[in-house]
């Protein structure tokens, strides 16, 4: 359900608390009454002609305004003991209602006393010295971080609005031209490398990227990559590595170039376990030649499933009774959400019926989920749609017969695992990998399953089955040692496979990893260990000894695969369970195989990632801002996500 968001101020994330110094208080108690001008001097002559005496007070002037140098506060003592409160012109002596406020006394001056206006707008100029220059630069760097992560064009601090809002809440500090900002802007990115660089040496696990073009609205050709690892303390962590402008032609050639030259230059290129991307054909060309270029023994190409299921899904979407009834509520549902009245409408039928109301959703051809959103939203409000077809002809004309109406119900039933698949699957806050496989063959099997002779739908099914086979068998072979180190779908994931057709991939794997620098836990000799001693075993050596006691000979066998056997062996936890803290957990347990784990479940199993930054992208290269050199664009979103990540200060 999409909901109306306010939009936000263009000050509301500006970082007022690191500027203002010495705040001051002010009493707002009697500026919401409503302001106005007397007539005073009929007032004072109304006063004189009965006699009534004027008693002055002691002038109020605030610390806020110079403006009380030409006024002030009066008290007047009527015949009956009553007492008025003015404020009195001491150029005119005029008076004033108590009720005005000094903005109202500035307008007095100014309309009947010029020259004294003239002189009051010189004296209330704010004299103060500006801070040094350390203290600015210091300031400078708060701006500039401001200006970053909310995407505000650097010709903000040449607005007008912009600068008395600075001057008024700190009149020391100087705002840098937009040059200066840019300026800094590069200098700060070209320092935050560096940083991001030492940042990327601290861990020792290996790292998977993300890749994805993007044509942006100035037609530049955008290469993202985000980078996604492990570190040592178990938590998962990404960032976005870089954003390169690709010269035409975007071939496979210059994307692999681009990579290459981004990990080398990181320092990463050893430690480059998989790249996840799309599946157009340049992208895989790229893969391949990036994995010759580097020369890594366990680096593998992972396509992108949200790009499958797309693919998939599209295939059903294109067929034969699908088209029509789609595009007539999509005709509805747009007509209804671009009328104002239609909605005001569709809101009253929800309050007659006292429900929370619920927007129709909005259909994007390029997304296949959107339009599954669109029809769910339909079937769930359709009662109260119903009332609004006969309103307009475009209503009417594009109304869902029964018939369609069955169809699109079967549609959205047919999709929605799809739909809470590629949501699940495009975190990327936390490893995905692992769940993939089980999710591919829990499709299958919905695919597969048995809806009668005469479903409706059963050709566009044969479809989705025909495309969806064509990239299964890929998936599961590339996915095949990562899903193995999700411990809760370790023998889920795997269907009817024998166990030496599971086990032996992950075995040519851990080959792979130098046995020399992990020290595997040693079985204790059985006749040499009392009942005293065994109870100081790690649980690794507990299980190992009583396999020993049941198994004669199986202490000869190799510590890397009694590691692995007994992982296979051992309890599913369950779906709670949180991958990386079981390993955490199991570390010492399983020391070749957490690091195994360590590396693998850092692969994306999408490219969402990358989709994600665009729609930044996108705000930050804008119709109003086209001609943001690539440099500086790179720049202001390299450092917008490093910030946001804490990488950098």
């Amino acid at each position: 359900m999409t909901e109306e968001t306010e939009v936000p101020n263009n000050f509301e994330t500006f970082p007022y608390d690191t500027f203002i110094e010495n705040p001051i208080e002010i009493n707002y108690e009697n500026e919401h009454n409503i302001l106005h001008e007397e007539n005073n001097s009929e007032i004072a002559t109304k006063m004189a002609e009965t006699g009534t005496e004027i008693i002055e007070t002691e002038t109020a002037k605030s610390k806020s305004s110079e403006i009380w140098k030409y006024f002030e506060k009066i008290s007047i003592e009527r015949e009956d003991n009553s007492i008025e409160h003015h404020i009195k012109c001491n150029v005119c002596q005029t008076l004033l209602s108590s009720n005005n406020s000094t903005t109202t006394l500035e307008r007095h001056l100014k309309s009947k006393h010029r020259a004294e206006f003239d002189k009051f707008k010189q004296g209330a100029e704010v004299k103060s010295e500006p801070w040094s220059t350390e203290v600015q630069k210091e300031k400078h760097k708060l701006l500039i971080n401001w200006i970053i992560t909310d995407q505000q064009p650097f010709t903000i601090v040449e607005n007008k609005s912009f600068k008395k809002f600075m001057l008024t809440i700190q009149p020391k500090y100087r705002l840098p031209s937009r040059h200066t900002i840019k300026d800094m802007i590069i200098k700060k990115f070209e320092s935050a490398q560096s940083q991001i660089d030492n940042y990327l040496q601290l861990s020792t696990s290996k790292v998977s990227l993300t890749m994805d073009m993007w044509t942006s609205i100035t037609s530049l050709g955008i290469l993202a990559v985000t980078i996604h690892f492990i570190r040592d303390d178990w938590q998962f962590d990404h960032f976005v590595l870089d954003v390169l402008y690709i010269p035409s032609p975007h071939n496979a050639l210059a994307i692999k170039d681009a990579i290459v030259e981004i990990v080398s230059k990181l320092k990463i290129e050893n430690r480059l376990i998989g790249i996840t991307s799309d599946n157009e054909a340049k992208m895989l060309a790229a893969t391949r030649q990036i994995g010759i270029a580097l020369d890594l023994p366990e680096f593998h190409h992972y396509r992108c499933v949200a790009h499958i299921l797309n693919l998939v899904v599209e295939a059903a979407l294109n067929m034969s009774i699908i088209p029509e009834p789609v595009k007539k509520l999509r005709i509805f549902v747009s007509t209804v959400r671009n009328s104002p009245k239609q909605m005001d409408k569709l809101k009253e039928y929800f309050r007659i019926e006292e429900a929370n109301f619920k927007v129709p959703l909005p259909d994007c051809i390029t997304r296949w989920n959107y339009t599954f959103y669109m029809i769910d939203r339909a079937l769930e409000i359709k009662s109260f749609l119903v009332h609004l077809k006969s309103g307009l002809n475009t209503l009417t004309d594009n109304w869902p017969t029964e018939e369609e109406w069955k169809i699109l119900t079967e549609l959205a039933d047919l999709l929605a695992p799809f739909a809470s698949i590629t949501k699940a699957l495009s975190a990327s806050s936390y490893p995905t990998i692992g769940e993939t496989k089980l999710f591919f063959a829990g499709l299958k099997n919905h695919l597969d399953r048995f809806r009668g002779e005469d479903y409706i739908l059963q050709e566009q099914i044969n479809e989705m089955n025909r495309v969806f086979m064509n990239y299964l068998n890929e998936v599961n072979k590339a996915l095949h040692v990562p899903a193995f180190f999700d411990s809760r779908y370790k023998n889920l994931a795997f269907d009817n496979m024998s166990r030496h057709d599971i086990l032996s991939p992950i075995q040519k794997v851990m080959a792979n990893y130098k046995e020399s620098n992990i020290t595997p836990p040693q079985t204790p000799p059985i006749q040499q260990d009392s009942p005293r001693q065994l109870s100081n075993l790690s649980a690794f050596e507990t299980r190992s000894y009583f396999r020993n006691l049941l198994v004669p000979g199986y202490q000869a066998s190799s510590p890397v695969v009694n590691e692995l056997d007994i992982y296979f062996d051992s309890n599913s936890p369950g779906d709670e369970i949180v991958p990386l803290e079981w390993w955490k957990n199991h570390e010492m347990e399983y020391p070749v195989l957490s690091k195994m784990a360590r590396d693998y479940l850092a692969i994306m199993p999408t490219s969402v990632p990358c989709e994600q930054f665009f729609s930044v992208a996108g705000k930050q290269i804008t119709q109003t801002r086209n001609r943001m050199d690539p440099e500086t664009a790179r720049a202001c979103l390299c450092l917008k996500s490093w910030l946001e990540q804490e990488k950098i200060e």
